[in-house]
C-alpha cells in the first residue's frame, strides 16, 4: 500500500482527530471512576481498532465504498463518545451533588397568637416569650442571644416543662405573649389530642436558622470512611415534605447491612415507637422516631446503641424524594403480605403489586389497614427498599437513566462519599451482582410511658430484646458473609 499525502490526507486528519476524541473519552471515564481500570483499557483497546480500520478504509478516498464506510464508522464512533460523554458527566456531577449535600438544618421559630397584630420581632420587644426548660436547651439560648442581638435589648423569658404547657401558656392562659421554638417540635403536637389544632391559632413572626455544622450541636462532621467491601448504613424516612435537609421525625428506620463481595443486603427495621434512649437523653428512653428532630446524626447514633454497632454511612429521604426516585425508576415491584384497603378505595393485592410512587408511599405509610399496625408497616418499608434496590440495579434502570440522575439530586442526602458510591457503581458494571435481600424486623410490647421528648404519656413500644439479639446476629453473619437465616 503506497503511502501519498495527496490521497491520503483525509485518512490522516479523520484518523487524528477520533485518536483525540477517543483519549477524551477515556479520560472522562477515568475521572468518573465508574469503570475499574480493566474496563478502561478494554474500551481503550476496542475504540483504537475501530481507529485502525477507518484509518486503512478510508487510506485511498479514490474508494469511494471504502471510503463512505470509514465515514460511518467514524460517526458511530463519535456518537457513541459524545452520548456516552454527556451522560457519564451527567452522572458524575449529580454523585458529587448527592455526596456533598447540604448541610441539615433546622428552624428556631418566634411565635405569637394569630390574633396578635405583631408583624416583625421589632413589634414584641416588650413581651414575655415562652421557651422549654430542659428540651432542645442549647437551640433555645442560641436563638435568644439571636434575638436580643437583633432588638439590642434584653429579653424576659418564662420556662416550661414540655411544648403542651408551652402551648397553653400562649393560647389558653396566656400568661405569656410570644414562645421561641424548635419549629421540628411542633410534630409532637400531633401527639397531643388536645393540642392538634394549636397550629392555626399561633403565626410565626421570626426565624433563626440553625445549619448542623454551627457550634452549638458540636457534632463531629463526618469524615471520609473505610472502603471496604462490607459497611452498614442508616436509612431515614423523615415525615415531611419539601427540603431533606430539614429536620423532622424519622417515621422509617432501617439498618442496612452490605456485603459486596458476597452480594447480601441485611435489612434490619425498627418500629417507630420503639422506646430506647436517644445518644442524646442523658439515658432517658423516647420514641425512637423522635430522634429525628434533632438530627439525622442523633438517630444514627440511637442505632448505633441499640445495636451495638458502628454505622458507617447514612442515607436520609423525604416523602417528596421518596415518590420522585420510584418515579423516576418507572414504578416498582412490592410484594405484600396482606390484602390492603385505605380508605381512599386505593388497594394492595396479597402478592406482587406494580406500584408508583404515590401508591408506594401510600403502602408504606399504611398502618390502621393492615394486621399487625406498626409492626407490619416496618416490613413494608422494607419491602418498598426492597423494591427500589432490584429496581435500580436491573437493566431498566438503562431506560430510566436521565429521569433517575434528575430525581435524586434533591431526593436525598448522604454522608456517604464519592468514591464509596463509585465503587459500588463499578462492582454492578463489572460483575452485573444480583443481590440477596433478607429483611428483619425487631418487635416489642406496646404500653404507654413518658417519652424524653413529651411532657405526658403516650404509646410506645418496649423492646423484645430477644428479637434485638437476633438482629445482631443477623448482622453479624452478613458481615462475616454467612446467609443469614431471618
Amino acid at each position: 500500500m503506497r503511502f501519498d499525502v495527496k490521497y491520503n490526507i483525509f485518512s490522516i486528519i479523520i484518523s487524528t482527530f477520533l485518536i483525540l476524541i477517543t483519549g477524551a473519552f477515556i479520560y472522562i471515564l477515568y475521572d468518573a471512576k465508574f469503570f475499574d481500570f480493566k474496563l478502561l483499557l478494554i474500551a481503550a483497546a476496542v475504540f483504537f481498532v475501530l481507529i485502525l480500520v477507518v484509518f486503512l478504509l478510508s487510506f485511498n478516498i479514490k474508494k469511494k465504498v471504502k471510503t463512505i464506510i470509514a465515514i460511518l464508522l467514524a460517526i458511530i464512533i463519535l456518537a457513541i463518545q459524545v452520548i456516552g460523554s454527556y451522560f457519564i458527566i451527567i452522572g458524575k456531577n449529580t454523585l458529587e451533588d448527592i455526596a456533598t449535600s447540604e448541610p441539615e438544618y433546622y428552624e428556631i421559630g418566634v411565635f405569637v397568637r394569630i390574633e396578635d397584630k405583631a408583624s416583625v420581632i421589632g413589634d414584641i420587644a416588650d413581651y414575655t416569650f415562652g421557651i422549654l426548660d430542659v428540651l432542645d436547651r442549647k437551640s433555645t439560648d442560641f436563638s435568644i442571644n439571636k434575638i436580643v442581638e437583633n432588638l439590642g435589648s434584653e429579653i424576659d423569658t418564662q420556662e416550661y416543662i414540655d411544648i403542651a404547657k408551652l402551648m397553653d401558656a400562649l393560647i389558653s392562659t396566656k400568661e405569656i405573649d410570644a414562645i421561641i421554638l424548635n419549629k421540628s417540635l411542633l410534630n409532637l403536637l400531633d401527639e397531643f389530642e388536645e393540642h392538634q389544632e394549636d397550629l392555626i391559632k399561633i403565626k410565626e413572626i421570626f426565624t433563626i436558622r440553625i445549619d448542623s455544622n454551627t457550634n452549638i450541636d458540636n457534632i463531629e462532621k463526618p469524615v471520609d470512611k473505610h472502603n471496604d467491601d462490607v459497611f452498614t448504613a442508616y436509612i431515614s424516612g423523615i415525615d415531611c415534605y419539601g427540603s431533606v435537609s430539614n429536620r423532622s421525625r424519622s417515621d422509617a428506620n432501617v439498618i442496612a447491612t452490605v456485603n459486596i463481595k458476597t452480594g447480601q443486603i441485611l435489612l434490619v427495621s425498627t418500629p417507630r415507637d420503639y422506646y430506647v434512649p436517644l445518644s442524646i437523653s442523658n439515658g432517658i428512653p423516647d420514641k425512637l422516631t423522635h430522634a429525628g428532630i434533632y438530627g439525622v446524626e442523633v438517630s444514627k447514633e440511637t442505632h448505633e446503641m441499640l445495636y451495638d454497632i458502628d454505622i458507617d454511612y447514612y442515607f436520609k429521604v423525604n416523602f417528596d424524594g421518596f415518590k420522585n426516585i420510584i418515579d423516576a425508576l418507572g414504578g416498582i415491584t412490592v410484594y405484600s403480605e396482606y390484602y390492603i384497603k385505605k380508605n381512599n378505595n386505593v388497594q394492595f393485592q396479597k402478592g406482587y403489586n406494580e406500584l408508583n410512587g404515590e401508591l408506594a408511599l401510600t403502602f408504606a405509610r399504611a398502618r390502621k389497614q393492615v394486621t399487625g399496625g406498626a409492626r407490619q408497616r416496618a416490613k413494608n418499608h422494607m419491602a418498598v427498599i426492597e423494591g427500589v434496590i432490584n429496581k435500580a440495579t436491573s437493566p431498566a434502570i438503562i431506560t430510566n437513566y436521565k429521569s433517575v440522575l434528575n430525581s435524586a439530586t434533591n431526593a436525598f442526602e448522604t454522608d456517604m462519599p464519592y468514591k464509596m458510591i463509585t465503587k459500588l457503581i463499578q462492582n454492578q458494571l463489572k460483575n452485573g451482582t444480583k443481590w440477596n435481600i433478607t429483611s428483619y424486623s425487631v418487635d416489642g410490647t406496646g404500653t404507654y410511658r413518658q417519652p424524653y421528648s413529651l411532657g405526658f404519656s403516650a404509646y410506645v413500644m418496649i423492646p423484645d430484646e430477644t428479637t434485638v439479639e437476633k438482629a445482631k446476629d443477623l448482622m453479624a453473619a452478613v458481615r462475616n458473609g454467612e446467609i443469614p437465616v431471618a
